[in-house]
C-alpha cells in the first residue's frame, strides 16, 4: 500500500476533530433544544372527560367481538372539554389552574414521579378542597387518567389532555349569525316532575360565549363555551362539578341536553326574556317555629358546640347549612369570610352546619376538617349528618324544608329566625352584586337591634 510522503495521521486527527467542533457548533446555532421539564410541560392544555365512548357490537364468524368504530374524533364520544395551565413556580414546582371563562381555579397541591414498576411517569393532581383527584400517566404532552370522586362510590370519569391546543369545543367554528347576548327563561324537564326553571345568562364575542344558568336552588357557576352555526356549547370544570350544555338555536329559541358529571343528563329548552324572574330565595324555605332556634352539633374536634354558647350570647349569627362536597356552598363560604375580614368588629357570628355524603361519621369529620382548614374558614364547621335535604330537615326542624345546599339562615341576638336565604348566586351570575347589598343591609338592621 502507497502512503504519500505528505500525509501526518496526528495532523489529520486534529484537522477532523476541529472540523467536527464546528460542525457541532453550527447545529447547535440552528437548532434550538427546548427545555427539559420533569414534571408536566408548562403552558396551555386541553382536557377531556369521556362522559361515554360509543361502541358497536358486530357478530363475526359466529362469535360476538367488540369493535370500536372510528375511536378518536370526539363525534363518537360524549366528552365534557375544558382548559388548563399549567404553570412553573420555581425549576421543579408547579401548580395548575382551570380556565372557565372569567374564572381561573388554582390547585396547588400536584405530585408527579416515575412508577419504577411500570416505568411510567405518573402524576395525582389533588382537587383541594374537595375530596377528588385527577390521576394516571403523562408524557411531556400527553396525560392519561381519571377523574376519581373520593366521597361516591366507586365514582371515576376516564381524562385525557393534550398539551399546546388552547381550543375548548371547536378546533374551526362554522361562521355563524347567531346572537345569545342576554337572558334566557329555562326550563329544565319540562313536563316532567323533575321540572325546574333558571335564567341562562350569556355575553358573546364573535363565536365565544361566557356565562351561566342561574335556578332557584343556586347558579352553575362560571361557563365557558362557543357557537358554531347553530350550535351552542358550554362546559366547566371546578375540581367537584362537570357540566356540559348542549343546544341548538332557531331564532329566539334554544333546545339542548345537560350533562352533569357521569350519571346526570337533563334536557332543557329557552326562550330569550330579559324580564323573567326567579322566585325570591327568601321566600322558598320558610321558619315554622316562632321562638328562637337553638341546635347543638359536634364539631371535628368531637367537642358538642350550640349557639347558646358564651361565644355567641347576644350576637348576630348566620347559620350556613352546607356540605363540602358543593361548590356553591364554598363560593359562599369564601363570600362569608370576606365578610368577616371586612367587618372585624362587628357583633356577628358565622356557624356553619355540613351534611357530608361520607355515611361514615369519623370520616366525614375528617373530611369538614380538611375542608376548614383548606378554606381557611374563621368559623366552626359543625357536623349536621349525611347530605340529603331530608335529613338536613329533621336536624333543623325549625324550618318547613331545607330546599337547597346551601341555606342561609339569619338569627337576630335572641336567636330568632328573621330571613332563611335559599341557594346562593355567586360571582358568575349578574344578581352577586345585588345579593351582596341585600346580605350587607340585613345584616346592618339585625345590629341595630338591641332585643
Amino acid at each position: 500500500m502507497f502512503i504519500s510522503k505528505f500525509f501526518n495521521p496526528l495532523k489529520c486527527r486534529v484537522h477532523l476533530a476541529i472540523l467536527a467542533m464546528l460542525f457541532l457548533f453550527v447545529l447547535k446555532s440552528c437548532i434550538s433544544i427546548p427545555k427539559q421539564y420533569n414534571g408536566l410541560s408548562p403552558g396551555i392544555w386541553r382536557g377531556t372527560f369521556i362522559l361515554d365512548d360509543r361502541r358497536q357490537l358486530i357478530v363475526t364468524k359466529g362469535k360476538d367481538e367488540e369493535i370500536v368504530r372510528d375511536p378518536n374524533p370526539e363525534s363518537q364520544k360524549t366528552v365534557v372539554p375544558v382548559n388548563f395551565e399549567v404553570i412553573y413556580d420555581s425549576e421543579k414546582e408547579f401548580h395548575i389552574e382551570f380556565l372557565n371563562g372569567k374564572e381561573r381555579i388554582r390547585f396547588d397541591s400536584v405530585e408527579h414521579g416515575r412508577d419504577i414498576r411500570t416505568g411510567n411517569d405518573t402524576f395525582v393532581i389533588h382537587l383541594t378542597p374537595y375530596d377528588a383527584l385527577i390521576k394516571g400517566i403523562f408524557e411531556h404532552n400527553k396525560m392519561a387518567g381519571d377523574y376519581i370522586v373520593l366521597d361516591k362510590s366507586n365514582y371515576s370519569i376516564p381524562f385525557h389532555a393534550t398539551h399546546g391546543q388552547s381550543h375548548r369545543f371547536f378546533r374551526t367554528s362554522e361562521l355563524s349569525s347567531t346572537d345569545v347576548n342576554g337572558k334566557w327563561q329555562t326550563t329544565f324537564e319540562k313536563d316532567s316532575v323533575d321540572q325546574y326553571s333558571g335564567i341562562g345568562e350569556f355575553e358573546q364575542e364573535e363565536n365565544k360565549i361566557v356565562g351561566t344558568f342561574r335556578t332557584e336552588s343556586g347558579d352553575y357557576r362560571f361557563l365557558a363555551g362557543e357557537i358554531s352555526g347553530n350550535r351552542m356549547c358550554l362546559s366547566s370544570f371546578d375540581g367537584a362539578h362537570l357540566f356540559l350544555f348542549d343546544a341548538g338555536i332557531e331564532k329566539n329559541k334554544m333546545f339542548g341536553t345537560f350533562y352533569s358529571g357521569k350519571h346526570s343528563k337533563s334536557s332543557f329548552e329557552a326562550i330569550r326574556n330579559e324580564s323573567f324572574q326567579l322566585k325570591k330565595a327568601d321566600s322558598i324555605s320558610i321558619a315554622i317555629a316562632k321562638g328562637p332556634m337553638i341546635f347543638k352539633f359536634e364539631n371535628p374536634d368531637g367537642n358538642q358546640v350550640s349557639n347558646l354558647d358564651s361565644e355567641y350570647e347576644n350576637k348576630v349569627k348566620i347559620i350556613q347549612v352546607m356540605g363540602s362536597w358543593c361548590p356553591n356552598c364554598r363560593d359562599e363560604s369564601e363570600f362569608l369570610k370576606s365578610y368577616l375580614k371586612e367587618h372585624p368588629n362587628q357583633e356577628i357570628e358565622v356557624i356553619a352546619i355540613a351534611f357530608e355524603r361520607n355515611p361514615d361519621k369519623e370520616k366525614a369529620l375528617k373530611r369538614i376538617r380538611d375542608y376548614k382548614s383548606s378554606l381557611s374558614l374563621p368559623y366552626q364547621v359543625l357536623y349536621g349528618g349525611q347530605a340529603n335535604k331530608d335529613s338536613a330537615s329533621i336536624a333543623l326542624p325549625q324550618i318547613d324544608k331545607i330546599k337547597s345546599f346551601p341555606t342561609m339562615i339569619f338569627l337576630d341576638r335572641a336567636n330568632r329566625i328573621v330571613k332563611i336565604h335559599t341557594g346562593f348566586d355567586g360571582p358568575a351570575t349578574s344578581v352577586y352584586y345585588m345579593f351582596k347589598q341585600d346580605f350587607e343591609s340585613t345584616i346592618s338592621d339585625l345590629l341595630k337591634q338591641k332585643d
